[in-house]
């Protein structure tokens, strides 16, 4: 049995671990990691990317450890757009990953936004699979403008 999953606010302190989960994450999926890559920029401000923007990025910790991160940003048109969900690879199939999801909706429907919104790599089977048992209908896919790699986006109303 997993040990229970405790969530909280990011906080400053974790800016190291928040990297280590994105990071071990990647690096244990069908799809490449790059290190240093434009797009993962937000993860080196979320105080001001997140926070500070009507968003929310929040870490789930065991015995201490942050194991699982993710958050949501405000798309301007009354969407949260879902971003970062990770698990790191040592704690996946523990239902973590959808503890997480289910903070990050009731906050976002709690803070007066009526969907949430988010893209996927195609290859992320597991994230998929994920989000269409949590409600998640599939809307578009697309070619990411930095990585070339198909992406799927999703939506679901709160």
């Amino acid at each position: 049995m997993a040990d229970e999953l405790s969530i909280r606010r990011y906080e400053s302190d974790d800016a190291e671990a928040v990297w280590a989960v994105h990071e071990r994450a990647l690096r244990a999926s069908p799809i490449d990691f790059v290190d240093n890559v434009p797009g993962d920029e937000d993860l080196r401000a979320i105080p001001e990317e997140y926070l500070d923007a009507d968003g929310e990025f929040l870490v789930g910790t065991v015995s201490g450890e942050v194991v699982a991160i993710g958050g949501y940003q405000p798309t301007g048109d009354g969407a949260a757009e879902l971003r970062r969900m990770r698990v790191h690879p040592d704690h996946q199939r523990n239902g973590y990953g959808e503890t997480l999801l289910t903070r990050l909706e009731t906050l976002a429907a709690e803070r007066g936004f009526d969907r949430v919104v988010l893209e996927t790599n195609e290859n992320l089977t597991a994230a998929r699979t994920l989000y269409q048992t949590r409600g998640y209908e599939q809307f578009e896919t697309a070619t990411h403008p930095e990585s070339g790699e198909q992406v799927v986006r999703y939506r679901k109303e709160l």
